[in-house]
């Protein structure tokens, strides 16, 4: 089968599965092209070794990469990320159209919307039906992230959606709720496939204590509770410090934050003034040092602000915690609360509640440690039974031949349309 992936975002920069999914295509013998963008993502400047040009082609894992111009992220600017997305929605639907061939399906990342209207144009010259892999539903997941979202446009972005979304043949969610929503939005529920997100399995996975990385930070002998990933306003760590602060009289009791974002400083001020000394910031960490860092955690902590948006989602890092293995404390209301229940993968408190955090975290700093390493065992069992990578991509690959229409072939008798 050949397939053209339609995407923003692709590596070199972080984030996205996309890549790891169009390798893995062509690992099963599909013919893969990749039609994005330049990297800039999420600095505001291009990478290193990709001055922007009119187009660029490439090659990578098997992967056929067709990259097109278009303006900056815009670190920190609404107004240049909004020239971002339309830009790129433009070169797209303009030099990309002239420079792809023809395929049996494509598959587009959703957000942003505007991208919906690319792959229509695309769609249309080359009349390939289409697939939107939905990880953020607009304008709800910027409403929950922003503390500042104007109802101007909250309606803009919705009646884009409204329009793009009836061009897909099929749409895929990460979770049951981002279905319901859909569904509540009005689009036809035998459209819309729930398939999840996994981890980089060959980074994510369960090692033994690293006695170096716990001298590092200070760990020696503590029951630690982990936080990794984006420090920014949407995560409200400010409740982390809270529940800190609520513990400090069990000083066995440690809090590390690793990573970067737009709340870090305000949190270490935050530390500082409030003079919390269970408190350590690692800073950003290579995502390779992550699982060194979780063999010496005790609980791995979500969470996000409270959020009707929120409450529908299952943050990615919560399968890159499964997949190591460790007791997780689940600071997210909805779906994710109900995977970690159902799996007995670990606790669950209300987000922005630090009584209830702290409680939680007393909870399984109370358990034995055989106690908690079932809990990490219930954690690593579901994540191999729920979000493999092999069987995630299983069910892309067969939506994708669904919405090729060419479901019913022999897999050696598919892609008989052209070369990309």
């Amino acid at each position: 089968m050949k397939i053209l992936l339609l995407t923003q975002w692709y590596y070199p920069e972080p984030g996205p599965h996309v890549h790891e999914l169009a390798e893995e295509l062509v690992s099963r013998g599909h013919g893969v092209t990749v039609l994005t963008g330049f990297p800039t993502y999420p600095s505001d400047r291009f990478y290193e070794g990709y001055r922007p040009r009119l187009f660029l082609r490439e090659e990578c894992g098997g992967v056929k990469i067709v990259r097109v111009p278009h303006f900056a992220h815009g670190k920190g600017s609404a107004v240049l990320r909004v020239l971002n997305y339309c830009s790129f929605m433009f070169s797209a639907m303009t030099i990309g159209n002239a420079l792809i061939g023809k395929a049996d399906c494509m598959y587009v990342f959703l957000p942003p919307p505007l991208l919906g209207l690319a792959a229509k144009v695309i769609s249309f010259f080359h009349r390939i039906s289409l697939m939107y892999d939905i990880q953020d539903i607009w304008p709800d997941a910027i409403e929950a992230s922003s503390f500042s979202c104007s109802k101007v446009f909250k309606r803009a972005i919705s009646l884009i959606a409204s329009f793009v979304y009836p061009f897909a043949k099929a749409i895929s969610v990460p979770s049951a709720g981002y279905r319901r929503n859909l569904i509540s939005k009005g689009v036809e529920g035998d459209r819309i496939e729930v398939i999840p997100n996994w981890a980089d399995e060959h980074i994510f996975r369960p090692l033994p204590y690293d006695a170096t990385m716990a001298r590092q930070y200070g760990l020696e002998g503590a029951f630690t509770v982990v936080f990794a990933g984006n420090l920014g306003h949407a995560q409200s760590l400010e409740t982390i410090l809270d529940a800190a602060e609520l513990l400090r009289d069990k000083p066995d009791i440690r809090f590390l934050l690793a990573g970067d974002g737009a709340a870090l400083e305000s949190l270490r001020v935050r530390c500082g003034r409030s003079g919390l000394t269970n408190v350590i910031f690692a800073g950003r960490l290579p995502v390779e040092d992550m699982p060194l860092l979780f063999s010496v955690a005790d609980l791995l902590v979500v969470h996000l602000r409270e959020h009707r948006a929120f409450r529908m989602t299952i943050p990615r890092k919560t399968q890159e915690y499964m997949a190591c293995g460790k007791p997780i404390l689940m600071g997210v209301g909805g779906d994710a609360a109900e995977l970690i229940n159902e799996t007995r993968a670990g606790v669950t408190c209300r987000p922005e509640l630090p009584a209830e955090m702290a409680e939680a975290i007393l909870q399984v700093y109370q358990l034995s440690p055989e106690q908690r390493r079932v809990i990490g065992n219930n954690a690593r069992k579901a994540y191999e039974r729920l979000f493999q990578k092999r069987d995630v991509v299983g069910q892309y690959e067969r939506l994708l031949y669904r919405v090729a229409g060419i479901e019913a072939c022999r897999r050696s008798e598919v892609s008989q349309c052209g070369e990309l």
